[in-house]
């Protein structure tokens, strides 16, 4: 809960990335309609990919989940409802350096997902690396806001264990908003004062040393975008996880 007493709101700006320009806009233009009850869950093939790309989102969520807090006054010990679903098998855990033994604990998967406050051990999930099987674990989860990377596409066709038809029905009513990371066309970025890239920086010295060794020195540099996509244009990119 380091994030409760080093972050504000004002560390955080948001614009949106117009044909020509960039137009500053408010927490509200990029999160509509928050709740400090919201589900959030990045979807991450790789253990690094929610780190490298959405640090910048998961503290501005967590910050606005603190604001609601202080606004009651008094003392709290308390997370946000933010969740990690990293691809992983039989054979380990998925990142650029290979398939890692990594148990669900601070020592292996958590430390830099526990940093960002994505945090007990018991937000911290593993699914096989899939879009099917990541997409079960959301409606699993019940999750109200999703960051998903847009080049992990569904299947061409329809896998052999899909999403029951009524999975697509309520998954339409109970998103709220979906974010595309690592997008060519992204609608919106945020950027971060010192305080956040210093924490973001930190998720980053925490991941295992052999990931670590794959990544950019300055990995995380410069603004942080995002497409944002309705919901129903979500889950028609997602058509084939679902039983017809």
């Amino acid at each position: 809960m380091h994030t409760s007493s080093a972050l504000r709101s004002t560390h955080f700006q948001y614009r949106r990335i117009g044909t020509d320009a960039r137009t500053h806009v408010g927490f509200s233009a990029f999160c509509a309609d928050y709740h400090e009850q919201d589900r959030v869950a990045v979807v991450s093939p790789r253990l690094e990919d929610g780190i490298l790309h959405t640090g910048y989102a998961l503290l501005a969520l967590t910050t606005a989940f603190f604001d609601a807090q202080r606004a009651r006054g008094g003392d709290f010990f308390v997370y946000p409802q933010h969740f990690a679903i990293i691809g992983a098998d039989r054979s380990g855990v998925a990142t650029g350096a290979g398939r890692l033994e990594l148990a669900l604990d601070d020592a292996g998967i958590g430390s830099a997902w526990g940093w960002l406050d994505v945090w007990p051990n018991s937000n911290w999930f593993t699914a096989p690396g899939t879009p099917t099987a990541m997409l079960r674990k959301v409606f699993d989860l019940q999750i109200n806001r999703l960051f998903w990377p847009q080049d992990f596409a569904a299947e061409d066709a329809h896998c052999a264990e899909p999403l029951p038809a009524y999975a697509r029905r309520i998954l339409e009513r109970r998103l709220k908003s979906v974010y595309y990371y690592r997008s060519p066309a992204p609608t919106v970025e945020i950027s971060a004062a010192q305080p956040a890239e210093e924490i973001v920086q930190e998720s980053f010295n925490r991941l295992p040393a052999v990931v670590q060794d794959t990544l950019h020195r300055n990995a995380h540099v410069g603004p942080e975008p995002y497409r944002l996509v309705g919901v129903a244009d979500f889950l028609h990119d997602m058509e084939s996880c679902f039983a017809e």
